[in-house]
C-alpha cells in the first residue's frame, strides 16, 4: 500500500516507546534477565522480548496494514520485504549489552520507513527517562522530566568557522572497531566520548557532539529511529564508502555499511575514509 508517515502518529509512538519502556524497566529491577544467546552470538532477554511484544501489539492497533519489521520477529523473506513501500522498523531494546551491564545506556528504538529513507523516529532511553523523536515535516525534540526542548538549530550556526575546531568524536562502548583507530589519526587533534546504543545519534542531534563514525557491523534497525531523529534536527548520516545517505531495505541482508553522522550543520567537504 502507498502510505505516509501521519504527523499524529508521532506522539502515538512516543507513547509506546516509554510503555515498552516500563516494560524493560520492570525486569531491568530484576535478578535474573533471562539471557540467551542468539544464533549470531548476540544476547537476548526477557527484557527484549517484553518490549517487543508491547512495541508489536500497540503498532498493530495504530496501523493494523502496515507492516512491522523488528529485531525480534521471525525473518521476512526479501521477496516480501522489497515490495514494501512502508513500514515500521523497531529495536526492542537497542544495547542489550549495556543493559545487561545496569549502566543505563539502552533504548527502545521505533522508526518508520518510506522506500528507503527513515522519516520519522523515537529513541527512548528508560533509565535516564530521556525521549529522542522527531519527524521530516515537523523537526525534533527532546523530553526528559516532562520538560520538552526543540533539537532543531542546536548546532553551529551557519558561518561558523568549523573547520578551526577540535570535533567531539562519539564512540561505542561496547563495539570498537580496528578501522576506528585510523580515522581518529586523519582527523587528528579530538575529543572522544564514549556511549552505548543509539545514544550516540542523540548526542549529535542535541548538539554534544559533532561526528559519530561507525566503521563497523550494525543492522538497520540499530540505526534507523536515531537517523530519523539526528536527520529531523538537520543532521545528516552518510555512508562512508560512496557519501551517499544511508538507506533502508534495498537489499536482502540487513547489515548496514559503514557509516558517518554528523551534528546539525557540521561542515562536510566529503566522507573522512581513511582508505
Amino acid at each position: 500500500m502507498t502510505q505516509t508517515f501521519k504527523q499524529e502518529w508521532l506522539a502515538a509512538i512516543v507513547d509506546i516507546s516509554v510503555e515498552a519502556g516500563d516494560a524493560i524497566m520492570a525486569i531491568y529491577g530484576q535478578d535474573d534477565f533471562g539471557v540467551q544467546t542468539k544464533s549470531d552470538d548476540s544476547p537476548v532477554t526477557a527484557a527484549d522480548l517484553a518490549s517487543h511484544d508491547v512495541i508489536v501489539r500497540q503498532l498493530q492497533l495504530l496501523t493494523p496494514n502496515i507492516p512491522i519489521l523488528s529485531e525480534e520477529s521471525v525473518g521476512i523473506a526479501w521477496n516480501e520485504r522489497r515490495d514494501w513501500h512502508c513500514y515500521w522498523l523497531i529495536d526492542p531494546l537497542d544495547g542489550t549489552k549495556e543493559f545487561i551491564k545496569r549502566n543505563g545506556e539502552f533504548t527502545v528504538n521505533i522508526a518508520f520507513v518510506v522506500k528507503d529513507k527513515a522519516v520519522a523516529g523515537v529513541v527512548y532511553a528508560p533509565v535516564l527517562d530521556k525521549c529522542f523523536y522527531g519527524s521530516q515535516e515537523q523537526g525534533a525534540w527532546v523530553r526528559q522530566a516532562n520538560v520538552e526542548t526543540s533539537l532543531n538549530y542546536i548546532g553551529l550556526t551557519k558561518g561558523d568557522d568549523v573547520s578551526a575546531l577540535s570535533p567531539r568524536i562519539v564512540g561505542s562502548r561496547s563495539h570498537i572497531s580496528p578501522g576506528l583507530q585510523s580515522y581518529l589519526q586523519e582527523i587528528g587533534e579530538h575529543e572522544m566520548k564514549s556511549v552505548g546504543s543509539s545514544l550516540k545519534f542523540c548526542l549529535l542531534a542535541e548538539g554534544e557532539a559533532d561526528i559519530y563514525p561507525r566503521l563497523g557491523l550494525t543492522s538497520e534497525w540499530d540505526t534507523a529511529a536515531a537517523q530519523a531523529v539526528l536527520e529531523s534536527a538537520g543532521g545528516k548520516v552518510i555512508r562512508y564508502d560512496t557519501g551517499a545517505r544511508l538507506d533502508y531495505n534495498q537489499k536482502e541482508d540487513i547489515l548496514n555499511p559503514y557509516f558517518i553522522a554528523y551534528a546539525p550543520n557540521w561542515k562536510i567537504d566529503k566522507p573522512h575514509n581513511v582508505s
